[in-house]
């Protein structure tokens, strides 16, 4: 059987990848809007660990139907745990890092500009194929240079007031970001999507709440006044969304996926400007048209 067979990539399993991260994509782009509206009233690792709980729980119902519908001979190869258990602590920690840098750098930044600094993790998921033995296109080093140019215009240029903590966050946690996007791929091919994006935000929903008991103070009033973020960021973000990504990346190599979920820094930046009513500069217009131009041709492969 062949690489791509073991993938499950055909026509029609290509176009069902597609959908699935398109929609993800825009579910997280309108989510920034969430998120920041959350730390409005709930502290990053409290935000972070009731809506992580809400959307795993909210998956359960979608696993157990999943699971009744399983063959034998599937729930046979998913009888021993241990994969779920590695792969729901891995990616459930890793999850976590890269969602609170986020919750810590959204009251310092813009909607629009977070979208896009987070999406430089598109450059690095190639980039870090170094690292693991892969051969980089050369075009990828050409979006380096691009996206870099483009992150000065955005956040370098005018001097060190233009680049703040929040800026800095965002950076993080596109690094972040690339660790996670390739746990999750390595453990997809071996679990059942659903029940592992469930399970890893239990996970990442319990740390989180832990932490929050002995560092935050959290009243009943300020879950109360952040429920509507809550709800979209636990149920759409990451009840839906994340799923919606393990589906797609199950079907589609990591480099095509992760040019489909780059059209999120679109639906970021449509979303401040429509709730939040921002405006950026136009060196910062340029900056985000530089780094989208990077991360469009850094997917681009040569022809054989």
């Amino acid at each position: 059987m062949g690489k791509g067979e073991d993938r499950k990539v055909t026509d029609k399993n290509t176009l069902k990848g597609a959908v699935f991260l398109l929609v993800a994509a825009f579910i997280w782009g309108f989510a920034m809007v969430a998120l920041k509206a959350g730390t409005e009233n709930l502290q990053p690792f409290s935000f972070t660990g009731y809506r992580c709980l809400l959307g795993g729980i909210s998956l359960i119902p979608l696993w157990l139907f999943v699971d009744k519908r399983k063959s034998p001979a599937q729930r046979e190869v998913e009888r021993n745990p241990k994969t779920l258990v590695i792969g729901s602590i891995v990616c459930g920690l890793n999850l976590m890092t890269f969602t609170i840098a986020q919750q810590l750098g959204l009251p310092f930044t813009t909607i629009g500009k977070a979208g896009f600094i987070t999406a430089l993790y598109i450059i690095l998921v190639p980039l870090a194929g170094v690292f693991l033995g892969r051969k980089i296109e050369k075009t990828v080093w050409i979006a380096v240079v691009v996206a870099m140019t483009g992150f000065y215009f955005m956040c370098l240029y005018g001097g060190s007031a233009a680049f703040n903590r929040g800026d800095m966050m965002m950076l993080f946690a596109a690094v972040f970001y690339t660790v996670y996007f390739y746990m999750v791929d390595h453990f997809v091919q071996q679990l059942d999507p659903v029940k592992f994006s469930s399970c890893q935000f239990i996970v990442t929903g319990i740390v989180c709440s832990v932490i929050s008991l002995l560092f935050e103070d959290t009243s009943l009033a300020d879950v109360q006044a952040a429920i509507v973020p809550l709800l979209y960021g636990g149920i759409c973000s990451c009840g839906l969304g994340y799923t919606f990504q393990v589906i797609g990346q199950r079907y589609m190599e990591p480099a095509k996926a992760s040019l489909l979920l780059s059209s999120e820094t679109v639906f970021t930046m449509i979303a401040g400007m429509i709730f939040f009513q921002e405006k950026l500069a136009f060196r910062e217009y340029l900056g985000c048209g530089l780094i989208f131009c990077a991360i469009i041709l850094s997917q681009m492969q040569r022809k054989s």
